[in-house]
């Protein structure tokens, strides 16, 4: 037997290869990890609730309110079409509700700083209009107010705006 013969290269698996796949592989883990933190960070709309001891506090007067709301009874429709928001109020027997007034505002509830109020013009028979100028495509939304006399009416409604 030679020493040319016993110094001769060894193929395959070898433990130099195998630290270096090791090294590749957390190299690898590492960056989709710092890819994945920069984007959550970067995507990060700062959405919180404002004031949360203080909701917390007065949350039966929120149950409270949403009894009488669902004494009145009433139901809404809300539609988009030719870049106005229509809402319809109608009582508990599908007749319109005269209401006073309504406070209607679009959240896009994935970036707080799109949300907008709008203006609303009663087109009679508990019909309120709103335009649609400037808000951006896609699904918002709709917090609507009704006010009647004493009588105040929250909702909430998902819309898509062309």
């Amino acid at each position: 037997m030679t020493i040319a013969s016993e110094t001769a290269p060894r193929r395959g698996l070898t433990g130099g290869k195998v630290a270096l796949m090791l090294v590749a592989f957390f190299l690898t883990i590492t960056a989709v990890d710092i890819v994945m933190i920069t984007s959550a960070i970067d995507s990060q709309t700062g959405l919180v609730v404002e004031h949360s001891y203080e909701r917390g506090l007065t949350f039966n007067d929120l149950l409270a309110r949403e009894a009488r709301q669902a004494q009145l009874g009433w139901k809404l429709r809300v539609a988009v079409a030719g870049g106005r928001l229509t809402v319809v109020v109608d009582d508990a027997q599908g007749q319109p509700v005269a209401a006073e007034r309504i406070g209607l505002r679009l959240v896009r509830t994935s970036d707080i700083r799109l949300d907008r109020v709008l203006e609303t013009t009663s087109a009679g028979d508990g019909r309120f209009v709103a335009d649609l100028a400037g808000a951006e495509p896609g699904l918002w939304q709709a917090a609507i107010t009704v006010y009647r006399g004493e009588d105040r009416f929250d909702r909430l409604e998902t819309v898509v705006i062309p």
